[in-house]
């Protein structure tokens, strides 16, 4: 689970500002129905969410696998609360990131044996 911040981001924990950092969400189960979400910025420091109620979160109607709607859920949430913590952030752009597909790596080249011949001189 990431984020993507095109443009300046300031951390509503220690208000330094970055320059379109990757942010990854890292959630933790807390006691019945809750969660906790740690959000790392690009290696380099983090926020702490603490008790996300999953009641109130918003749902995609249009996904039909529960986890997969949960964890768009929780990426909605932290796009939102962090989008709107300051004036600084409002002004970027927060995209859910979905990392490339992996390069296809080339096939080793097929050798082939021949079985019974001789050598000719």
């Amino acid at each position: 689970m990431a984020v993507q911040v095109t443009g300046l981001f300031q951390s509503t924990a220690t208000g330094l500002i970055y320059q379109s950092p990757l942010l990854t969400l890292v959630p933790h189960l807390a006691y019945a129905g809750m969660i906790k979400m740690d959000v790392y910025i690009a290696d380099n420091g983090a926020i702490g969410y603490e008790n996300i109620d999953k009641s109130t979160l918003t749902y995609d109607s249009t996904i039909t696998d529960p986890y997969s709607q949960l964890i768009d859920a929780l990426d909605t949430f932290v796009i939102d609360n962090l989008k709107d913590a300051n004036e600084i952030n409002s002004q970027s752009t927060f995209e859910k990131y979905n990392p490339p597909a992996p390069e296809p790596t080339p096939e080793e080249p097929v050798v082939e044996e021949t079985v019974g011949e001789e050598p000719t001189a």
